[in-house]
């Protein structure tokens, strides 16, 4: 399951009104008539994180594995791509040598 906040587009310190507001605006905009799945995961996003229980629970318990799409967003926004270091490009390419010369 994706994170049940970005989901519902709320933060993580979002409270009741606000994720049961979120859930409500969430559910309008995709009912179940037009897409099941995307109302399954909506709703399965809800009961996750519904009350302060809930959450609780889920920042416990969640052991989800994190989707490709869950990854590159949340290294998408500190990535800074740059140059590796000769030593890094060397045990990547299996130099045994060590030397640098």
């Amino acid at each position: 399951m994706t994170d049940p906040y970005r989901l519902l587009g709320v933060p993580a310190t979002a409270n009741d009104e606000t994720i049961r507001l979120a859930y409500l605006v969430a559910l309008r905009t995709s009912p179940p008539e037009r897409d099941r799945q995307r109302f399954e995961q909506i709703r399965a996003a809800y009961e996750a994180i519904s009350s302060a229980q809930a959450r609780r629970f889920h920042a416990l318990f969640d052991v989800t594995a994190p989707t490709p799409e869950d990854v590159l967003e949340s290294i998408s926004a500190t990535f800074q791509p740059r140059r590796p270091s000769e030593l890094r490009l060397r045990r990547v390419l299996g130099d045994k040598s060590g030397s640098k010369g």
